[in-house]
């Protein structure tokens, strides 16, 4: 059961939303700072369902050690628990107070992550889900703090291009496998070492993105964590350009970079 809802990616991205949420002025002690964290948590773990339910047939093929294809859960349990914790991450928004609109952006944030698992998996835009769904996570954050909305697109504008960068490093140690079950995802399409650059490119461009943010609004201490990003994400350029490819390793220097980059944005966009 618990890895059914895959619980590294789940916390990670659920820590993630509580360091957005503290960085636009939540406290440790705030309630809704904590209703945010178990909305994201719910949230994941509805998407995480639901991608083991959808993927059983192909783990069967390939032989993976996963959940259902070892029948240690069935496939009905996943369709449950996908559900119920939809429904308790849209009751927690309610009985939070959070408002129709944090309720929508909640309700888009969970369709994209479906969306993701039933179609867009396969597919070459498999990215498209990940890059609206991950800077939307702070917008959400970000008007539940008051900020209005015009002021909080430029996590779109930068945010996007980390999002698509952090979901090709991690389909690219699945590349070979998924193109030998038959899915077109876009790791598969863009090939080796074209999927690496396209990752690292994004990864520049969101970074760059963060950097001109932070150096227009004079914020020179922010603006030094968006150059150590920028530094990290050109070797991880240049990594990618190797014949040899970092796949795992490459992977997790992606992720780390552009949580890094992602800081400088949410701080840009808090008005902190």
């Amino acid at each position: 059961m618990l890895e059914l809802v895959h619980p590294i990616p789940s916390l990670l991205t659920t820590i993630a939303a509580v360091g957005f949420a503290l960085i636009f002025g939540s406290g440790l002690g705030d309630f809704r700072l904590w209703s945010i964290a178990a909305i994201m948590l719910l949230v994941q773990f509805s998407i995480s369902a639901l991608n083991e339910w959808a993927d059983a047939d192909l783990d069967r093929q390939a032989g993976r050690q996963r959940p259902i294809a070892l029948g240690l859960v069935s496939p009905g349990t996943a369709l449950t628990v996908t559900v119920l914790c939809a429904v308790g991450a849209f009751l927690l928004s309610t009985l939070a107070n959070f408002g129709t609109v944090a309720l929508l952006l909640v309700g888009i944030g969970l369709a994209c992550g479906w969306a993701y698992d039933l179609r867009f998996k396969a597919s070459p835009l498999s990215f498209l889900p990940f890059a609206i769904a991950f800077p939307l996570m702070p917008f959400w954050i970000g008007l539940l703090a008051g900020r209005p909305a015009s002021s909080l697109g430029v996590l779109f504008l930068g945010g996007s291009p980390l999002a698509a960068a952090i979901h090709l490093a991690d389909a690219i140690p699945d590349r070979d496998g998924d193109r030998a079950a038959g899915l077109r995802t876009l790791a598969v399409r863009l090939g080796r070492p074209g999927a690496e650059m396209v990752a690292a490119g994004a990864l520049l461009v969101g970074t760059l993105v963060s950097m001109i943010l932070t150096i227009r609004r004079g914020q020179m201490s922010i603006t030094a964590l968006s150059l150590v990003a920028m530094a990290a994400g050109t070797v991880v350029l240049g990594l990618s350009l190797r014949a040899k490819p970092f796949a795992l390793v490459g992977k997790w220097i992606v992720i780390a970079v552009a949580a890094l980059a992602a800081v400088p944005l949410v701080v840009s966009a808090s008005g902190r």
